[in-house]
C-alpha cells in the first residue's frame, strides 16, 4: 500500500486502508462502495461541472469532519460531487447512529448535515428506518477497512483516497498526477 503524507493534515492512499488483514482489494473497496451506494442513501452535493465523484465517510463529533461540510461548496465549485456517509466509530458508535439518524430522517437533509456539523441537530425524531440506513453505512465503512475520518474515495477504476480536511485544489493537483 503506497502512503504520500503531502501535508500534515491528509494523506493519500489506496484502499483499503484498515491495518489488519482484508478480504478485499482495493478496486473490490471502490466496487463495494459504488454496488452499495444508492441503497445507502447519502446526502449529496453535485458539481455543476462534475470532474471527480468522491465518497466522503464522516461523523458528526469529528472536526475535521465539520470543516469539510461547511466548505462543501468549495469542492462543488471545483468539480467534486460530494456524497456523504456516516462511520461510527466504536467509541461513540451509539451516539452517532443515534445523531446521524436524526439528520438522515429529517425534512431538510443536506441542511440538518451542515447545521449537525455544526453542532446543531435537527429537532426531529428518527425512524427504525433510518438508524437502519445509518448502520449500513457505517457497515461498509467497516467492510471497506475505514478506520477515521474524514476519508475520502474518489470513484474511479484506480482507487485515490484522501484522509482529512483537503483542500479541494490540492485533491485536483493529486489526481492529475
Amino acid at each position: 500500500m503506497k502512503h504520500y503524507f503531502l501535508a500534515s493534515l491528509f494523506t493519500i492512499m489506496t484502499l483499503p486502508m484498515a491495518t489488519s488483514a482484508m478480504a478485499l482489494t482495493p478496486e473490490a473497496s471502490v466496487k463495494e462502495i459504488a454496488d452499495n451506494l444508492v441503497e445507502l442513501n447519502p446526502i449529496t452535493w453535485t458539481a455543476p461541472a462534475e470532474k471527480y465523484h468522491m465518497v466522503v465517510f464522516i461523523d458528526n463529533q469529528c472536526s475535521y469532519c465539520s470543516d469539510v461540510v461547511k466548505k462543501v461548496q468549495q469542492y462543488t465549485d471545483a468539480g467534486l460531487t460530494m456524497s456523504f456517509l456516516t462511520v461510527a466509530p466504536p467509541a461513540i458508535h451509539d451516539k452517532v447512529i443515534s445523531d446521524m439518524a436524526r439528520v438522515w430522517c429529517s425534512n431538510s437533509p443536506r441542511e440538518s448535515l451542515r447545521n449537525a456539523m455544526a453542532g446543531f441537530l435537527p429537532n426531529n425524531d428518527t425512524s427504525p428506518a433510518c438508524i437502519r440506513t445509518i448502520e449500513q453505512q457505517s457497515a461498509l465503512a467497516n467492510r471497506v477497512g475505514i478506520e477515521v475520518t474524514p476519508v475520502m474515495v474518489v470513484m474511479q477504476p484506480s482507487p485515490v483516497v484522501f484522509i482529512g480536511n483537503v483542500k479541494p485544489a490540492e485533491i485536483l493537483k493529486a489526481l492529475k498526477h
